[in-house]
């Protein structure tokens, strides 16, 4: 029964015969690519927004004036 199940062509981490690097490099690279997918995802969401006139184009803060702090 060995060539029943399929498996995967290369080494899974933790497992006998990976080297020690592969861990700093896996979480390396899964932090660059989810960064990539956020960044990516709010700057679309940003645009939508934008486009429907919900959000301002200057910010959160659109006037031209200073805020004031009462003392």
């Amino acid at each position: 029964m060995s060539g029943f199940f399929p498996h995967f062509p290369f080494f899974v981490p933790h497992s006998p015969g990976i080297p020690h690097w592969w861990d700093l490099f896996w979480w390396a690279f899964q932090l660059i690519v989810m960064t990539a997918i956020l960044l990516s995802l709010r700057k679309v969401a940003v645009s939508i927004d934008q486009e429907r006139g919900d959000v301002p184009v200057k910010g959160p803060q659109s006037s031209s004036r200073p805020p004031t702090v009462s003392g």
